[in-house]
């Protein structure tokens, strides 16, 4: 009798190895994200920082001129750290716009990988099938000509 075989796609290693380095591609987004919402966040507590000083400073009954330079100094430094801050923003969301693109690419040939798989397994199935329906058959047709032999007297 045949022995159907189990099926076995041979590019197995490869879909396994283009998963993983899928799940490392999300982990890196992921990073980069998290990285991006801290940038945004630091300005954010810059410019929260920023108007609770103003804020004190114009609360103030009467203003020293020590007092009016050292509001300059805050704004200057201020400024500068809001520039330094912004060009991170802009690097931090390049880095996020590379991360999703090099994610999509690898997905996309994990796609094919899988697409492949699907392909392979349907036609083992097919093959399967065939091998099946032609032992029925090839059954059928062996208890068939045995009922239809004449019988032999003993």
């Amino acid at each position: 009798m045949n022995r159907v075989l189990r099926f076995r796609f041979r590019l197995q290693r490869i879909l396994d190895w283009q998963q993983r380095v899928c799940q490392m591609e999300e982990e890196q987004l992921r990073q980069r994200l998290a990285e991006a919402a801290e940038t945004r966040e630091k300005l954010a507590q810059l410019a929260a920082k920023s108007v609770a000083i103003e804020q004190d400073f114009l609360n103030q009954p009467r203003l020293v001129p020590a007092d009016l330079k050292a509001l300059a100094e805050f704004r200057r430094k201020t400024v500068a750290e809001r520039r330094l801050l912004g060009s991170e923003q802009v690097a931090r969301q390049a880095a996020v716009t590379g991360q999703r693109e090099k994610l999509r690419a690898e997905k996309r040939t994990l796609q094919v990988y899988e697409k492949l798989r699907e392909r392979a397994q349907a036609e083992y199935a097919l093959a399967a099938d065939r091998e099946l329906e032609a032992l029925g058959l090839e059954s059928y047709l062996s208890t068939r000509a045995r009922l239809r032999s004449p019988s032999t007297p003993e």
